[in-house]
């Protein structure tokens, strides 16, 4: 169990709960995925707390934050993060996150760049024209991979823990219980508002690569494998670091989209190279 504080803030018109570690150190933002929450990040922020001040905010409609009610766009959840940080008072943090979280910081970084000293991205939505979702042995219509997720998180959130625990270990036998109990519990808070939305709750996909080039400090992309349905293709991760020369990107083989469950060996080592490099100009 965590001894880290917990806090809301009124950001967007919208109440906000965050977690943190704390303490007088370079302040960290990190930003879950879709249907995860904070707490979700428990196994990496153990390995960070040290030197760092870790805040780990819920997205609108997860943990313990209020409900989007419906609206789940990119632009939101950039407007939510941001005032966040102005909330909490934060001087310039490094900013990241996995997935739909790695979307709002990116976007973020973009349009606040006052307000972010550095951003990492864990498998970010960045795609070429045309490119699909999997290695094109195993595709995925995005139009359906909302629906799948929402089905598979609901099976979750409503089954009896003990029966979720089970399964959730089964499926992921590789994590260790810290990645596993914060996933289940995860789904438990998510809110069915959140559930309903997922199917049609836009992402902005429109050009990554603009937004990319938009962002004025260091950026860090870490990406799997498409054959372990990873969204950034190699090819995709070289267009982004062409569009920025401040983004360097690491590629983990063996990796899933969740990148640092999957190879958490070789995530933390350059999330920690990251980190170091963008503290130590400051």
């Amino acid at each position: 169990m965590t001894k880290w504080s917990g806090g809301y803030v009124n950001a967007n018109g919208l109440r906000l709960h965050y977690y943190r570690t704390g303490g007088d150190k370079p302040q960290v933002v990190i930003n879950h995925g879709a249907g995860d929450d904070g707490l979700c990040w428990t196994h990496v922020v153990k390995g960070l707390e040290h030197d760092y001040d870790v805040i780990l905010p819920d997205a609108r409609g997860h943990g313990k934050s209020a409900s989007g009610k419906g609206d789940y766009a990119t632009q939101q959840r950039v407007a939510d993060l941001a005032g966040l940080i102005e909330a909490l008072k934060l001087e310039r943090p490094v900013v990241g996150g996995h997935s739909m979280g790695a979307d709002t910081s990116m976007h973020l970084a973009a349009e606040y760049p006052h307000l972010v000293r550095g951003v990492f991205l864990e498998d970010p939505p960045i795609v070429l024209p045309g490119e699909q979702l999997g290695d094109g042995k195993q595709v995925m219509d995005p139009k359906e991979l909302g629906k799948m997720m929402a089905k598979y998180m609901r099976m979750f959130k409503l089954m009896p823990r003990f029966i979720g625990l089970n399964m959730a270990r089964k499926g992921m036998a590789a994590y260790p219980d810290d990645e596993i109990q914060p996933w289940l519990n995860s789904k438990k808070r998510l809110s069915f508002n959140f559930l309903g939305s997922m199917a049609t709750m836009p992402m902005d996909l429109s050009a990554p690569f603009d937004v990319i080039r938009k962002i004025q400090s260091p950026i860090l992309l870490i990406i799997g494998d498409k054959e372990k349905m990873s969204i950034v293709s190699p090819e995709a991760a070289q267009k982004a670091a062409e569009a920025n020369a401040k983004l360097k990107f690491v590629h983990l083989e063996g990796a899933s989209h969740d990148i640092r469950r999957t190879r958490f060996d070789g995530y933390m080592p350059a999330l920690k190279n990251f980190l170091a490099e963008v503290y130590g100009g400051r």
